[in-house]
């Protein structure tokens, strides 16, 4: 069962780990889109385009619904948000490191000011 989540989390990362699919992501925070819509503004062709969409599917990170002819995308804001939950296991774990750093560091100043 973790590794199933590991998984999700790794297909994810990989979809955000490109500029043209977290413009997508952008655009599409925005509001729900055609895939052409989505397209027009990479100048890329219909075959890369629909690459980085699938990405994006299997990374649980956008859904495609079609309507007559289009297909329209919108984002998935559950991996987000469990993307966000993992990060912030890390963020918790340097924020206390950093604390940490910042009282030696108050300390240490306080023992050179003395000396």
């Amino acid at each position: 069962m973790v590794y199933l989540r590991d998984q999700r989390i790794d297909d994810a990362f990989f979809a955000l780990s490109h500029p043209v699919r977290r413009a997508v992501l952008e655009q599409l925070s925005r509001d729900e889109m055609t895939v052409a819509e989505v397209s027009r503004p990479h100048g890329l062709s219909a075959a890369q385009m629909t690459k980085h969409l699938a990405i994006l599917e299997r990374g649980r990170l956008i859904r495609r619904q079609k309507r007559g002819r289009a297909h329209y995308l919108r984002l998935e804001p559950d991996m987000l948000r469990e993307i966000d939950q993992w990060l912030s296991r890390y963020q918790r774990f340097w924020g206390e490191k950093l604390d940490a750093l910042d009282q030696f560091l108050a300390r240490n100043q306080g023992d050179e000011d003395a000396g």
